[in-house]
């Protein structure tokens, strides 16, 4: 069932997975799912490959920062990235978790969790930006 966050409804990659095993236009049945994950400095990138049926293969990706944030990924922090990694890929093949948007139920909860704990006066931290 979608989860209404701030007015707006978003369905849970769990939900978008199922929906991906059998509609017309988007891709369907869902062949594998290969997830790798790396570790860099404090961080925990994932990246998820899921290839469908019809050998289309999208990709997601995301972090979490490592000994931060509270419940699942201060717990279980790859399994939490990697969630969110596949929820991505389902939404570049057309699985949206909000609508029109890429985002998913989860990623906007942990997204609105680091921001009640940011510094005030912006504190967005931009992680291997570059100014030219």
């Amino acid at each position: 069932m979608p989860v209404n966050i701030q007015g707006r409804q978003y369905a849970t990659v769990a939900e978008r997975l199922e929906g991906a095993h059998g509609e017309g236009v988007r891709p369907t049945s869902i062949t594998s799912i290969i997830t790798t994950w790396q570790s860099v400095g404090e961080y925990l990138l994932v990246r998820a490959e899921v290839t469908f049926a019809d050998s289309r293969m999208f990709v997601g990706t995301a972090e979490v920062t490592r000994g931060t944030g509270r419940g699942p990924q201060s717990v279980s922090p790859i399994e939490t990235a990697e969630t969110s990694a596949v929820g991505r890929a389902l939404a570049m093949a057309g699985w949206f978790g909000s609508g029109d948007g890429i985002a998913g139920a989860e990623e906007v909860r942990v997204a609105e969790g680091r921001a009640s704990r940011a510094p005030s006066g912006g504190g967005i931290r931009i992680v291997g930006a570059r100014r030219d």
